[in-house]
């Protein structure tokens, strides 16, 4: 019992420190109003025991949302809002998951949209949140809400001055890993941008 309860106390700390760290991290995410540059993407699916890796590039506005447009060795894109998940898949197949026709697609939207925007609030209502620092901090989320780990177990992100790389462990043994590189800040998005992520 006194074990137990020297860990418990010995966690309450750490409890608020990676509080502290989550939301230092998140300032400097939000602190660039529009992130661009190149995509690699890395997906492991185990059915198949291959990978299969992608280019392209990615826009990240953090009051918005966030678009990746693959273009190689297939196009296809997926534009994360608050309240939207689109998906375009080779051949023009369109996937859309939009909250305003299901209460389960909005929440799971906006909990995905939290994980690149800043609003830890979110985060720490629907993730246990571990924080590592080092010359980047390492954001490790594992879903609290079994609707959520039915899609997947952990989302890790690695920031320096904004994320750097995004890894996404799915159920089943699957994993996409997102590096996001060679970055530039603008100050606002274009018009065409803002369209798709109003859409």
């Amino acid at each position: 019992m006194k074990k137990f309860l020297l860990s418990m106390i010995l966690l309450l700390p750490l409890s608020g420190l990676w509080a502290d760290q989550l939301e230092d991290v998140y300032a400097r995410i939000s602190a660039r109003p529009v992130t661009k540059g190149e995509l690699a993407q890395e997906q492991y699916i185990k059915i198949a025991n291959r990978s299969l890796v992608s280019k392209g590039t990615f826009i990240m506005a953090a009051d918005k949302g966030v678009i990746f447009d693959i273009t190689e060795p297939f196009p296809s894109s997926m534009v994360v809002t608050e309240d939207k998940l689109v998906q375009t898949l080779p051949g023009d197949v369109v996937s859309v998951m939009d909250g305003k026709e299901n209460a389960a697609f909005k929440n799971i939207a906006k909990i995905i949209h939290s994980v690149f925007a800043n609003d830890v609030q979110v985060l720490r209502e629907n993730f246990q949140v571990t924080v590592t620092g080092g010359p980047k901090d390492v954001v490790s989320l594992v879903p609290k809400d079994p609707l959520l780990s039915m899609l997947f177990l952990k989302i890790t992100l690695t920031v320096g001055d904004s994320i750097d790389s995004v890894s996404v462990i799915e159920t089943g043994g699957n994993w996409v890993n997102y590096a996001l590189n060679n970055k530039t800040f603008p100050e606002k998005l274009t018009k065409d941008e803002e369209q798709r992520l109003a859409q």
